[in-house]
C-alpha cells in the first residue's frame, strides 16, 4: 500500500482532441496549490511535452470552487507563469451536462468539456485543496464557501 502522503491526489480527463491533469501539489514556497495541465492529441497520443502548466492558489480555489458547485456560472483565472500568459476558463452548461474548460497560452489551446462524474472529482479534489490552503476541515470550508464567496461571487461574477 503506498502512502498517501507520498502520491499526490489527482486525476486526468481525457477529451477526444484533448486532455487535463488535476492534481493536488505544491507551489516554490511549500504552499499548498491545485495544479492543472493540458495537452492536446498529436497523432493518436496525448502531447504531454507540450503541455499548459499552471497552479491555482488560495485567492483562486475559492472561484473554481463556487463555478464547479454551479453558484456561479463561469471562473476565470489569468495572469499565470512566469510570463504572465497562461489561464485557466471553465465555463458551466447545464444544457449540455457538462463543464467546459479551455487552458491557453498564446496561440495555444487545450479545450476539454467534463462530464459529471470528473466535475464531482474536481470538486473534490478542489475542496481537499482549499482544506489544505485554509486548515479547515472540507465540511467547514464548504459550509463557508457557500456562505462567503459563493454569495459574493454570484452577486458579480465577473470579479472571479
Amino acid at each position: 500500500m503506498t502512502d498517501r502522503a507520498e502520491t499526490p491526489l489527482g486525476f486526468h480527463v481525457y477529451g477526444s482532441g484533448a486532455a487535463l491533469k488535476f492534481e493536488q501539489g505544491l507551489n516554490e514556497q511549500g504552499k499548498p496549490v491545485l495544479a492543472v495541465d493540458g495537452c492536446n492529441k498529436a497523432g493518436s497520443h496525448f502531447d504531454w511535452g507540450n503541455k499548459i502548466m499552471l497552479q491555482l492558489s488560495d485567492r483562486e480555489v475559492p472561484g473554481l470552487l463556487c463555478c464547479v458547485l454551479g453558484l456561479i456560472p463561469e471562473f476565470e483565472a489569468r495572469n499565470h507563469g512566469a510570463t504572465r500568459n497562461k489561464s485557466v476558463h471553465l465555463v458551466n452548461q447545464p444544457a449540455k451536462q457538462r463543464i467546459y474548460v479551455k487552458l491557453s497560452r498564446p496561440e495555444y489551446a487545450v479545450k476539454v468539456p467534463m462530464t459529471p462524474d470528473a466535475v464531482f472529482k474536481l470538486g473534490g479534489l478542489a475542496l481537499q485543496v482549499l482544506s489544505a490552503q485554509t486548515g479547515f476541515d472540507p465540511s467547514t470550508c464548504l459550509a463557508m464557501l457557500r456562505g462567503t464567496a459563493g454569495r459574493l461571487y454570484s452577486a458579480h461574477p465577473s470579479s472571479t
